[in-house]
């Protein structure tokens, strides 16, 4: 391997003060070499040094001013020291020279939508991706623009696209905090949902009969499977887990998380509020359990009254452990 690649190599790993050693020195042999120079400028970038990078890569366009990806690149440091404006016009000079580049379309996508103009930027971004569909930071900014233009659906598709790429763990998790926003939104759009009432309702009846280390087991194997994102909203989506049997959609999992949290953590916010369908589920729970209790005591409380001689079901102890509240 020589030198450069071996200096890509740790660029790529995102070793940029050892390639940049190896660049500096390749440049001693040889000041005119354009693309050491744009991988140096890179290099300068990614460390934190945007003016040093802005006069390594104009050197590197003064030696090859064809190369579009210099000018992203240049473009790219202008955005590092925050000055935009500057950096919209490298990034459409870019495309002036070469129209396919999907790395100044999905600057600029980007560039507009931090400026609030969602339809430019989904506009340079569906160009971008129609080049490149596999660069995660398109898809990632064609969902979070789809979001912002309430097209759920679409903001759905992209965020799961996200997290089945090598995403960086960042991009990820703002993914999956996109699903989650998308889920929230969707759940809340027709009022209380009375199938995650119901669904609370049997998370609860399962936890009174469970120990405590068996929900958090339970809630934290959910909360793992839910790393990627249920499908609350369709019902034909089904999930199994290991500690307990049988399938379950989506929604049903959400709850039984919710509820679970709710008894081993309940300062913990999972993202997704049913505090409305929690409130009633314990009133539920709560008044079937005061109705199997209240039965039987009422019926013992008569049975004492009756006149007739003393028996041994009449000194029976009534025991609230032989209850069972369903």
């Amino acid at each position: 391997m020589d030198k450069f690649d071996q200096a890509i190599v740790l660029a790529e790993s995102a070793r940029f003060d050892e390639a940049k050693e190896i660049f500096e020195e390749m440049l001693l042999e040889d000041p005119k070499n354009a693309e050491v120079l744009y991988n140096l400028g890179m290099c300068f970038t990614n460390l934190g040094h945007p003016d040093k990078a802005i006069a390594v890569l104009n050197k590197s366009i003064e030696y090859n001013p064809k190369y579009s990806n210099s000018l992203v690149a240049l473009g790219y440091a202008y955005v590092r020291k925050g000055d935009n404006a500057n950096a919209k016009k490298l990034f459409l000079q870019a495309l002036g020279l070469d129209p396919q580049n999907s790395y100044a379309t999905r600057n600029l996508g980007g560039l507009y939508g931090k400026d609030g103009d969602i339809q430019k930027s989904l506009d340079y971004l569906e160009k971008a991706y129609k080049v490149n569909s596999n660069d995660v930071n398109t898809v990632y900014g064609l969902a979070y623009d789809y979001l912002q233009l309430k097209d759920y659906q679409k903001a759905d598709r992209y965020f799961r696209k996200v997290l089945e790429m090598d995403a960086p763990t960042e991009i990820s998790e703002l993914a999956k905090t996109g699903l989650r926003e998308i889920a929230t939104i969707q759940l809340k759009s027709h009022g209380l949902r009375m199938d995650a009432v119901m669904y609370m309702l049997s998370a609860l009846r399962l936890f009174d009969k469970e120990s405590q280390s068996n929900t958090r087991e339970i809630t934290f194997q959910i909360a793992m499977l839910g790393r990627s994102g249920f499908d609350i909203n369709n019902p034909e989506k089904k999930y199994t887990l290991h500690n307990l049997p049988g399938v379950f959609t989506g929604l049903q999992l959400v709850s039984y998380m919710y509820v679970g949290f709710k008894q081993i953590a309940p300062e913990q916010n999972i993202g997704v509020d049913l505090s409305k369908e929690y409130e009633e589920a314990l009133k539920l729970f709560n008044k079937k359990a005061i109705e199997v209790i209240s039965k039987p005591l009422q019926g013992f409380l008569y049975f004492m009254q009756e006149p007739g001689p003393p028996s041994s079901s009449l000194r029976r102890k009534f025991s609230l452990n032989e209850l069972q509240i369903c």
